[in-house]
């Protein structure tokens, strides 16, 4: 029941490769060390894929690999319901009320932003925190020094993501010691577009930061 990805333990972050599309592409990422992947279910992306596709691809993963939902802004009956008890990722507008809907575990996606930071860190029914830049998806990268001025503040599990990329994770995991990493544009070739090899190489660089 995907043990490595639901503990709250501080050992090797935990790695989400978000984007994906198809079956071969999970199951690649799944061997490089994946323990979850992300499905966009928000249209708009060049990574967005069918509620359908997403779950037929869900159904075959390993036990210990979490299944992740990214919303943003869907409808609670059309988009959030039929993906649940699923990890389910809010990366919208959705608030405290739409959260106390969800019956699975809920990644609260967050622009880093301070005050929207500690907000969500002391919500009800958040189970990560997801800390992105401005523009999720564009591979920019966050402020991270003045994340680190609040970083021992937060109770909620960190999962980094922006920017992130085999040649730039290691440095952020030892900087800001996040409970897990979550990659996108980091792993492609083009938007969309999952490159094996960049993928193999940040799970692998993700290991080596801990080494």
């Amino acid at each position: 029941m995907t043990q490595n990805w639901n503990r709250t333990n501080h050992a090797t972050p935990r790695i989400k490769i978000c984007g994906i599309r198809d079956l071969e592409t999970a199951m690649f990422a799944v061997e490089s060390g994946a323990d979850a992947i992300g499905f966009v279910l928000a249209p708009g992306s060049p990574r967005t894929i069918t509620h359908e596709d997403a779950v037929q691809i869900a159904n075959e993963l390993p036990d210990h690999v979490a299944a992740v939902g990214v919303f943003v802004d869907g409808g609670f009956d059309s988009d959030l319901r039929p993906w649940q008890p699923r990890w389910t990722q809010l990366h919208g507008t959705e608030d405290e009320a739409l959260v106390d809907m969800i019956e699975g575990p809920v990644i609260r996606a967050v622009p880093f932003d301070v005050p929207s930071l500690l907000r969500w860190d002391g919500a009800n029914g958040i189970d990560r925190l997801l800390v992105d830049s401005a523009r999720p998806g564009s591979g920019q990268a966050f402020d991270h020094a003045a994340f680190l001025d609040i970083r021992d503040r937060l109770r909620t599990p960190i999962i980094l993501a922006g920017g992130l990329a085999p040649d730039t994770v290691g440095k952020s995991i030892r900087t800001l010691r996040p409970w897990g990493v979550d990659v996108s544009s980091g792993v492609e070739s083009a938007p969309g577009i999952k490159e094996p090899t960049l993928i193999s190489d940040f799970c692998h660089a993700v290991r080596e930061s801990v080494a």
